[in-house]
């Protein structure tokens, strides 16, 4: 029992970084926010200037790119992927894909309402709900992460793995800008939505893993 439970933590010890790293992010930022520490005079700076570097092209793009992933896009992209997968017959990746949305989505709205953190005074848009940590870059990670560990497992070819990873990452860092320039979310909230999706999802295919070596 012990070999097995060191070759399964040896031949998983990249998600596992992967998984400390987003508890990391995820509880150092709520740490800080919390305490009202440095971070927070970082987030307030950002807020303060970034209509500096704000353009009406670059408005309508970036609203453009956040609508993308909030409620409707991310609903229409899930359902499509959900039909694909019954299409393909692939119901363990179905299954994947739904606990990874979900849980990540169910996460960050509890924890949302327990932190009750207020949202910047955006000029471009105006949302009344909570600001940490943001959905949009929660979601964001927990999708791009799965949609890479679904389609990673299917592709042969290094390069198209790394294209696809280069991919998701782009949107993640896409979106996550999104909110901090459209002034809908500290920094703090992006860093924090980020970690959270990063755990989460990690933690479902560590998890998953775990039951096809018992």
């Amino acid at each position: 029992m012990k070999y097995k439970l060191f070759s399964f933590l040896f031949k998983n010890k990249a998600i596992i970084g992967v998984n400390l790293l987003g508890s990391y992010l995820f509880a150092k930022m709520a740490e800080d926010v919390i305490e009202k520490e440095y971070v927070v005079v970082i987030d307030r700076w950002i807020s303060m200037h970034i209509n500096a570097v704000q353009t009406p092209l670059f408005n309508t793009v970036m609203l453009a790119l956040t609508n993308f992933n909030g409620t409707i896009g991310i609903s229409v992209f899930s359902a499509g992927m959900v039909l694909w997968f019954l299409s393909k017959k692939w119901y363990e990746e179905l299954w994947f894909y739904l606990v990874s949305v979900v849980g990540a989505n169910a996460a960050f709205v509890t924890v949302k309402m327990i932190v009750q953190r207020l949202r910047p005074d955006s000029e471009l848009l105006s949302l009344s709900t909570y600001s940490f940590p943001s959905g949009h870059a929660t979601m964001a990670t927990a999708m791009a992460m799965a949609v890479y560990f679904i389609f990673s497992q299917r592709v042969h070819r290094v390069s198209v793995r790394v294209c696809l990873l280069a991919l998701c990452i782009s949107w993640i860092v896409l979106i996550s800008f999104s909110r901090v320039y459209l002034d809908v979310h500290w920094l703090s909230d992006v860093i924090a939505g980020i970690g959270l999706g990063l755990f989460w999802v990690s933690f479902v295919v560590l998890v998953k893993r775990f039951m096809h070596t018992v």
